[in-house]
């Protein structure tokens, strides 16, 4: 129950906190906060997909390695032998977002240190600049405002998906860094709940 309770909490705090469909600000915000927020394409606050050279060796990120929020199993990887959809080298603050049947919301915010890590073109990787905060984009992008745009751009019926050009589109609304950190530091708060509440349960089932 506590599960579900802080699940449902933070959906709708996504819903408040977040301006919605024609809307400049959000109807939730914290104390110290006002004015307009800006609106930009995704494409104009983040690198897509940045190029880089595959190491010899690397730990290999598939659609089946996320699950929610979380990274799962990885397998290792040669650079000679590597599947050709082995090309998105991960570096800290990147944003790695689900472009095959989004709907799963099976997104990753890479906050490792290690430089080995090489995510499937199944994933565009945002990279941020400096007027966007990863923390708060990657609350935006589980949002079910974002999703809708997504889902509107997709192609597809069995695997809908849309192709990273499309995603650079869409248009993103972003207040200042500090009130950009301030709504980050609370969802990562929330996810971290989250955790925790996912990981008792399943001991509890365990046992």
């Amino acid at each position: 129950k506590a599960l579900d309770t802080a699940r449902a909490y933070k959906q709708s705090m996504l819903q408040k906190m977040f301006p919605q469909k024609g809307e400049k600000v959000p109807r939730v915000r914290f104390a110290g906060f006002s004015g307009d927020w800006e609106q930009r394409r995704l494409s104009d606050i983040v690198k897509i997909n940045p190029s880089a050279q595959l190491p010899m060796t690397f730990k290999y990120v598939d659609l089946e390695s996320v699950k929610g929020h979380i990274l799962m199993n990885v397998r290792k990887e040669f650079r000679e032998t590597a599947p050709s959809r082995a090309q998105r080298v991960a570096i800290k603050n990147d944003i790695f977002y689900q472009t095959v049947r989004p709907y799963q919301r099976n997104n990753y915010l890479f906050d490792l240190e290690d430089d080995d890590y090489v995510f499937s073109t199944g994933y565009a990787q945002l990279r941020p600049k400096k007027i966007i905060i990863s923390l708060f984009l990657f609350s935006v992008i589980q949002t079910v405002e974002f999703l809708r745009k997504v889902l509107i751009r997709c192609t597809g019926t069995s695997y809908p998906a849309i192709n990273s050009t499309d995603l650079g589109e869409i248009n993103i609304s972003f207040p200042s860094l500090k009130e950009q950190t301030a709504i980050g530091n609370f969802f990562q708060k929330l996810d971290q709940q989250i955790e925790q509440q996912a990981q008792k349960l399943a001991t509890y089932q365990q046992l």
